[in-house]
């Protein structure tokens, strides 16, 4: 009797040890897959990214975390984003995407370095990219004064679009900045600059008349300039 107990018993602890052993296995199993999700996410082409990001916008991002950052949080973090923004400065391998240049909430974009070589601080673009959950925390000097900023990373980022397609009515040459034109835009009794490329013909230009154009779009002191402007039509 006492043999078939131990027996029993011993059975039963085979039993339990084998279970954990395949719940261990399992577990090891998740991570691995866990891990080979992650680093396939991070390594997808532009293409890929495309045809799955949503659409956001750097100004959105940075009202949406003064409304509720645990929400924006949710919506951005871990995120394949076509993402429009300002350049605000540039990083070794990265530049900061704002809504605005006092921003407080920013996005770190890094990118092929030749993809940045004729991008320039100020400019309009849109990139696609996979965010991350990490959002480091910076306190920078603005006109003598910290200023506490939080960024959002983007590690794995293409450019997808450095012009604009605006329309507006030419005014004439500006004679402060030459070679630019004065450009009204949107109705504004303010005019903004508009440079066009060395090959459009100027003499064929009216002036008053509407057109519309593609371009550089550069923001400097909290206006608008267009640099190699193209005419569509």
């Amino acid at each position: 009797m006492k043999k078939l107990i131990a027996l029993l018993l011993a059975a039963v602890l085979c039993l339990s040890l084998a279970a954990c052993g395949s719940s261990t296995d399992a577990s090891g199993n998740n991570d691995a897959s866990q891990t080979e999700s992650e680093e396939s996410k991070a390594q997808l082409s532009k293409e890929e990214m495309l045809t799955q990001a949503k659409e956001a916008d750097a100004n959105n991002i940075n009202n949406e975390c003064y409304e509720n950052f645990i929400k924006a949080k949710n919506d951005y973090c871990n995120q394949a984003l076509q993402l429009k923004g300002i350049i605000k400065t540039f990083g070794d391998n990265y530049v900061e995407l704002a809504g605005f240049y006092g921003a407080q909430y920013i996005i770190d974009v890094y990118m092929p370095v030749e993809e940045m070589l004729n991008l320039q601080a100020g400019q309009s673009i849109v990139v696609v990219g996979q965010t991350t959950d990490e959002i480091k925390e910076e306190t920078e000097n603005i006109a003598g004064f910290p200023w506490d900023t939080s960024h959002f990373q983007m590690p794995v980022a293409y450019l997808v679009k450095d012009t604009v397609e605006v329309e507006g009515i030419l005014k004439g040459p500006n004679t402060s900045y030459v070679p630019a034109f004065n450009i009204e835009i949107g109705g504004s009794n303010y005019l903004k600059l508009i440079y066009f490329k060395e090959d459009v013909d100027l003499n064929a230009l009216e002036f008053g008349q509407k057109i519309k154009f593609s371009a550089k779009a550069i923001n400097k002191n909290d206006s608008w300039e267009y640099r190699d402007a193209e005419i569509i039509e």
